[in-house]
């Protein structure tokens, strides 16, 4: 289990820039401009925004899924995880791993 606390919460450092990087897509994304006073501003605005965050929200995504199923693997081979639960409490503290830096620096940025 600390391997995987490790792991993921290693994987949750560049996961800051993933997470900021939907952020700016969210806030300032096609949804948001489509009350803007040009078409060619909400055109350009969605099409280079998925240019851009495609592959690197993509290629984290996929790290991410790869390196959690091998843990998990790992885990069921050594016989630690056996039943579904087990998976489920694993995938659990994967995402709240890696959600650990985000959350941390979202409340440094807040005393801040």
């Amino acid at each position: 289990m600390t391997r995987l606390f490790v792991v993921n919460v290693l994987l949750g450092i560049p996961g800051v820039i993933y997470f900021w990087l939907l952020y700016m897509y969210i806030s300032e994304g096609a949804m948001i401009s489509f009350g803007a006073s040009t078409f060619a501003r909400n055109v350009e605005g969605f099409f280079s925004s998925n240019l851009v965050l495609g592959p690197p929200l993509a290629i984290g995504a996929i790290v991410w899924i790869l390196v959690n199923v091998y843990l998990v693997n790992r885990r069921q081979r050594s016989g630690a995880c056996q039943n579904g639960t087990g998976k489920t409490a694993h995938w659990l503290a994967a995402f709240g791993a890696t959600m650990l830096p985000p959350a941390l620096l979202l409340a440094a940025a807040a005393i801040f």
